[in-house]
């Protein structure tokens, strides 16, 4: 059973996925003793990487005999990482997460043995720009003018390329459709993707990230791109069919917008696997809510944080040890 309401999401097969199952598996319980922990974050340019790195640096510090390397992964990718013994902590949307639950698309097992630790109230926003020497006034513009493009959407394997799939297929654009029209789909890491952009060897750039996040920042303000909203009725697909919440950028987040950015966002859950040891969970629960000040003096990202939301909208159980801390703060009863 987990906390609350769940969200079921189908979508394609990440291909990427066979790679990392095909992995051996390799014991995922962390003794008190043996406290060498792999991280799995997202892009190295992304929030993901920076925000899990600064938690960490946090338990490092206040952890005794704690380590830690944080590597480059992804929403889809990082609860097979768990399950196969690569990393033992790890982010993840809390769409991927139940459909890795169920063994749901785009998994192709069931991944039963991930554990909750926190609802980190981060929201990723779905952001999509292109050149404007496209011309495009509307997203519906690239599928009623049948334009090849050349998108980049992101590392293969993540919840922000997959979202971004998906929500050019509710444009009328699908990866398949862009490739039928003359176009093509790419899968980099952001500033390598958004290089690309500036450099005119691609059209665009299609991700999540938290509003206002620096790279996307900078990316925003160069004079030949624009931000673009989705349609409200792609916006109400994006949310009936995969659990996508719809969400406003706020006009004024970056340079030169000038209007509020309609369009869908989705929440990351802190996880790790469900042999971890409870005392390290239990440590690592307090330390996030009791040294908040901390976390967000390294990444102002960890405002969104609330105990009193924390072990809530999960969609895997949560750990013994993060459930011992809410239980004894009160949180849970």
């Amino acid at each position: 059973m987990t906390n609350s309401k769940t969200f079921w999401q189908r979508g394609p097969i990440v291909a990427v996925l066979l790679a990392v199952a095909a992995a051996p598996i390799m014991p995922t319980a962390a003794h008190a003793e043996d406290k060498a922990y792999t991280v799995s974050a997202g892009s190295i340019s992304g929030s993901w990487f920076a925000i899990m790195t600064t938690m960490f640096e946090l338990y490092r510090n206040n952890i005794e005999d704690l380590t830690y390397t944080t590597i480059p992964g992804g929403s889809v990718a990082n609860p097979i990482s768990l399950s196969a013994g690569q990393s033992q902590f790890a982010m993840s949307y809390s769409t991927n997460l139940f459909a890795a639950a169920r063994g749901d698309e785009p998994y192709e097992a069931q991944l039963d043995n991930i554990r909750a630790i926190a609802n980190t109230g981060l929201s990723a926003y779905m952001h999509v720009y292109f050149d404007k020497s496209l011309g495009i006034e509307t997203l519906d513009d690239i599928a009623a003018r049948q334009i090849p493009l050349k998108i980049d959407t992101g590392p293969r394997g993540s919840g922000g390329e997959l979202a971004a799939g998906r929500m050019l297929a509710a444009h009328g654009a699908s990866y398949e459709d862009i490739q039928a029209w003359g176009g093509s789909i790419t899968y980099s890491p952001y500033r390598e993707a958004m290089d690309r952009v500036n450099d005119k060897q691609i059209d665009g750039f299609a991700n999540d990230d938290l509003p206002g996040a620096p790279l996307f920042a900078e990316f925003a303000g160069k004079d030949d791109i624009t931000i673009y909203s989705q349609s409200a009725e792609a916006i109400a697909l994006m949310e009936s069919e995969y659990g996508y919440i719809p969400g406003v950028i706020p006009a004024g987040t970056y340079e030169g917008q000038d209007q509020d950015i309609m369009t869908t966002y989705q929440t990351p859950l802190f996880v790790t696997t469900a042999d971890m040891d409870e005392e390290v969970v239990y440590q690592m629960t307090k330390l996030m809510f009791e040294k908040t000040d901390e976390l967000i003096a390294g990444h102002n990202a960890f405002t969104a944080l609330d105990v009193n939301k924390a072990p809530f909208g999960l969609t895997v159980p949560l750990h013994p040890g993060a459930e011992r801390y809410y239980r004894e703060i009160g949180v849970l009863e």
